[in-house]
């Protein structure tokens, strides 16, 4: 077409840019027609995507998940023509026409129609089963009444997932993909297939990994065959369900291009940013709530206790180790502990707490020493209550089983006949509600507006406006229903004397909002900016009086009017704060100057994560030294059982989050936040106020952060596993980098002894003969032999650590590979050992590819830390600091060896066979020092050797991380 001839760039492509453009034109010239681009918001992703229309040539269907997004693709048009109205629009008829995917199909909902089509299905298989017509079996079915109503619903949930997968696939037998599309949608589509639509661009194709890829299928379905399908997002999906990533594969194919947000910034196209927390406790009375239900579930824990039939199905349970109930073969502990590791690990966990014996050959590790904790609970309780109590005759079982339903159902459980599900609760509703997090909203905003002064320009997002009020809520009199809402944090900003005058407006889908003293300011700015557009009439008072409402005549005033009107004050500085709803302002909405994002919702899923950071992202020409803060505020009552619940959601929100630690290395994980934040718990609730004041420090310190950036310097665009390494406990020394032992280990002390005492033999033998000299002679050098065996045991000792050298275990690990040659000697030469604040050493092979880098932090973690089931393990002599250079001696006069052993796991990769143990095994006498190899499986000396080695503490704390370099 003529009008996609006449299209031009009349800017310059980015270098990442030019790289996405390049997979395209690969993926052309290799005959495929679908292109999957991933590149964060702010980096020209929708430039890319005309860009990408225009070397097609062919007219477009562009579809975005809303109309902000939707109104972007023609101002991008604006880049490659003077007349961008003339080729794009939300007019079906033009060249480049840009729809939302709901004004495309205007569709019954698709699980409506998934729904009934499970039901024909399963009418057809009951007739087919008893010899009743289809009709007869859905009217019986639809008069079942409890359990076989409970059935059914189970046989029609797992229909509707197999008819998911059969549409995934392509196969959809049984399934009309036109029935997922209303008769008006079926009609716009043929039209748009007789214009001839050749390329259809899917814009945050993120949602497609849901109910509306199925309709996507369904439109593609309906054009013709050579339709290039281009898939744009910020954030793919991950973890998805089979059948929802069967369809998102199907509909897109694997990502052709990835533009890594770290990349985006480095090269000075996106704002540099940190990540950073404040941490709250439960407010007294929130915490005396909380503490109640902590009591009655450590109540029914102690009951366990003491009961007796408890602990004799724990000790039945791992003694026994049955394959199933209704199977009598007894597993070995190796095979109970692979098939069941998180049984294996709670059981031994209880029975050494309550000093019960344990099967012979299972661990007695540092980590199977530990109290249960809450998760190793819930994998007891489930296998108690499914096992034991469910299969045995009302009275006391039942009771039983009913007392531990009600306790889970009040930490958010549900004890179903498939296992212990978890669900909402009050405590998480406590947790994320709490008052504490909006005097902690206040104190971020009040900090920032200090640091920022008339720059600050921030977004608190929260999941709704509004919440739902429930007259026998259990939380009355403790939680305000309407916490957690956008409308309480407004309120809580608005009532405090360092954030009102930042005038707060809520920007909701139903509309604006802000405090009466604001509302004359407010409405002022907004009848200019809104000119003759809108009629807006006035602020109307809301029936508590504690908000107003922008009242507008017209049918014009819609969520697109409001958010425009409240992003120009935001810019102009009229309003320096807005407060919104994550479906609203937390994807596609731009605002360069925002340099502030606060967020309190419980979203937790990389694609959200992504699009809410990306807010804060887009260069501001304004502001050429920007650098945005994005903070989350976290509750966390950590002596409580699932007191830590809000503080698990902040670190699930950050896991594949990439941004600068405190040592510049750009990395995944809450410790980018802070060192001491890490994935397994919080830190100690009396660490908060200092943890909060350097974070708000740093926070303060923009110069700083953009310094970690390294704006404009080279890097190589890989993710790359790295392993943090610190002392446990309170040992604060510093694990030792020294990369082998220096001169070799001489435990055997032959040499000084034989030199010793056959000398003296000699000596003596020739003075009886000859004189007394000679004999005098003999008689001193025997002492002298044990002396000087005594002084080279004594300076062993002092070379022999108690904590394996942690640069000598890697030595070991990285000449293994090498001389595997699974390793190049580039990568092998790359280790760098550097110490992090709070005690952590990060470990990489700087120059490894992400497969090197990977397997070398994975085997390093298990080599310095306690595995469960090792196949091989490696001895290394121990020196016991109790014991002196004559007690060393006399353990060798009397043939045994001088000191004791400390046994590691050989890293699983490394111990695949014997021919790689034995590899290690010889780069481990190198690196670290005398060592032998011991079998595990087949011996009850490899077995004990195994549970002794499980015993011994490791002395290291580990953590692996992604780092981006």
């Amino acid at each position: 077409m003529s009008r996609f001839r006449d299209l031009q760039f009349y800017g310059e492509w980015r270098p990442y840019q030019r790289a996405a453009l390049a997979a395209f034109e690969k993926d052309r010239h290799n005959g495929r027609l679908r292109t999957h681009i991933v590149a964060p918001p702010g980096s020209g992703k929708t430039l890319l995507g005309v860009e990408l229309i225009r070397r097609v040539g062919k007219r477009a269907l562009v579809l975005a998940p809303n109309q902000g997004i939707q109104q972007q693709w023609p101002r991008a048009v604006g880049a490659f023509t003077p007349d961008p109205q003339e080729v794009a629009g939300a007019d079906p008829l033009k060249p480049i026409a840009c729809l939302s995917y709901q004004a495309l199909c205007q569709l019954e909902d698709p699980e409506i129609v998934l729904g009934r089509l499970a039901q024909s299905r399963w009418a057809d298989q009951r007739a087919a089963a008893t010899g009743m017509t289809p009709e007869e079996a859905l009217r019986e079915g639809e008069a079942f009444e409890g359990a076989a109503a409970d059935r059914r619903a189970k046989e029609l949930a797992r229909i509707s997932a197999a008819l998911k997968r059969e549409v995934a696939r392509g196969e959809h037998a049984g399934v009309e993909l036109r029935d997922l599309l209303s008769g008006t949608a079926r009609q716009r589509v043929q039209q748009l297939a007789k214009m001839g639509v050749g390329v259809v661009l899917l814009d945050e194709c993120h949602h497609l990994a849901s109910l509306w890829g199925y309709v996507i299928r369904a439109v593609l379905q309906e054009l013709p065959e050579g339709v290039h399908v281009i898939g744009l997002t910020a954030t793919p999906p991950v973890s998805l369900p089979e059948a929802e990533a069967e369809l998102y594969d199907a509909l897109l194919g694997p990502v052709d291009f990835t533009v890594p947000t770290p990349a985006v910034v480095r090269d000075g196209h996106l704002a540099p940013y940190q990540e950073l927390a404040y941490l709250t406790e439960p407010l007294p009375v929130e915490r005396d709530w909380l503490a109640e239900h902590d009591t009655r579930f450590r109540e029914l824990v102690t009951s366990l206790h003491d009961s007796t039939e408890f602990p004799e199905w724990v000790i039945q349970r791992l003694h026994e180790r049955r394959r199933s109930a209704d199977d009598e073969t007894e597993l070995s502990w190796p095979e109970f502990q692979k098939r069941s590791p998180r049984l294996a690990r709670a059981g031994i966990r209880f029975l050494l707490s309550a000093d019960l014996r344990i099967p012979p050959g299972a661990p007695r590790g540092e980590a199977y020493r530990r109290q249960p904790d809450l998760d190793d609970w819930l994998v007891l309780l489930e296998d108690y209550a499914l096992r034991h109590l469910a299969t045995q005759p009302g009275g006391k079982a039942a009771d039983t089983y009913d007392a531990i339903a009600a306790a889970l159902r009040e930490l958010g459980f549900n004890l179903t006949r498939n296992g212990i599900r978890r669900g909402t609760s009050e405590v998480d509703r406590l947790l994320t509600g709490s008052q504490a997090k909006s005097l902690g909203l206040v104190e971020v905003i009040a900090h920032e507006h200090e640091q920022r002064e008339d720059r600050l320009r921030a977004l608190v997002l929260c999941d709704a406006e509004l919440a739902a009020q429930r007259p026998d809520d259990a939380l009355t009199g403790v939680l305000d229903p309407a916490a957690g809402t956008a409308r309480h944090a407004l309120l809580a900003l608005a009532a405090d004397d360092r954030t009102c005058h930042l005038r707060p407006l809520l920007v909701s889908g139903r509309g604006l909002r802000c405090h009466p003293n604001d509302a004359e300011v407010l409405l002022q700015a907004l009848e200019a900016t809104a000119a003759d557009h809108f009629k807006l009439t006035e602020w109307e008072a809301e029936p508590d009086g504690l908000l107003v409402t922008l009242r507008s005549q017209g049918a014009e005033w819609m969520p697109r009017a409001w958010v425009e009107l409240a992003t120009r004050l935001l810019v102009e500085g009229t309003t320096q704060l807005l407060v919104g709803t994550r479906a609203l302002l937390g994807e596609g909405w731009n605002c360069p100057p925002l340099n502030v994002l606060v967020d309190m919702t419980i979203a937790t899923t990389g694609v959200s994560v992504q699009q809410m950071r990306g807010r804060t992202l887009r260069l501001d020409r304004s502001d050429p030294q920007k650098v945005a803060s994005n903070w989350d505020v976290v509750c966390v009552a950590p002596d409580l059982v699932r007191g830590s619940a809000d503080y698990e959601r902040f670190v699930r929100k950050h896991l594949n989050l990439f941004a600068p630690a405190e040592d510049g290395m750009v990395e995944a994980g809450p410790s980018h936040v802070h060192p001491e934040l890490g994935p397994f718990g919080p830190p100690r609730v009396e660490h908060f106020h200092d943890l909060n004041g350097e974070l708000l420090a740093r926070a303060a310190d923009r110069d700083g952060a953009r310094e970690r950036w390294q704006i404009g310097t080279p890097y190589r665009g890989v993710e790359l596993p790295t392993l943090l390494v610190r002392r446990r406990g309170d040992d604060t020394a510093p694990p030792s980098v020294r990369t082998s032992t220096g001169r070799p280990l001489r435990l055997s002390q032959r040499v000084p002894i034989a030199s010793g005492v056959g000398g003296g033999a000699a000596f003596g033998a020739l003075g009886v003969a000859t004189g007394a000299s000679p004999l005098l002679i003999g008689l001193a050098l025997a002492p002298a032999g044990l002396a000087w065996a005594a002084v080279r045991l004594h300076t062993i000792k002092r070379r022999l650590p108690l904590v394996l050298p942690l640069g000598a275990a890697a030595r070991a690990v990285i000449d293994t590979y090498r001389d595997l040659g699974e390793l190049t000697p580039e990568a092998a030469g790359s280790l760098t050992i550097e110490p992090r604040s709070s005690g952590y050493l990060r470990c990489e092979l700087t120059k490894a590819t992400p497969e090197e880098g990977k397997r070398f932090a994975a085997a390093l973690d298990e080599l310095v830390g306690i595995s469960d089931n090792p196949r091989y393990l490696v001895s290394r002599p121990l020196a016991d600091p109790r014991r002196g250079a004559l007690g060393l001696l006399g353990r060798v006069l009397v043939r045994r060896p001088p000191f004791e052993e400390r046994l590691h796991p050989v890293p699983q990769d490394l111990a695949r066979n014997k021919e790689r143990a034995e590899t290690f095994g010889r780069a481990w006498r190198r690196a670290v020092g005398p060592g032998r190899l011991v079998f595990t499986q087949r011996t009850d000396e490899g077995r004990e050797a195994r549970a002794e080695a499980a015993s011994a503490d490791g002395g290291y704390e580990t953590l692996v991380r992604d780092v981006w370099v």
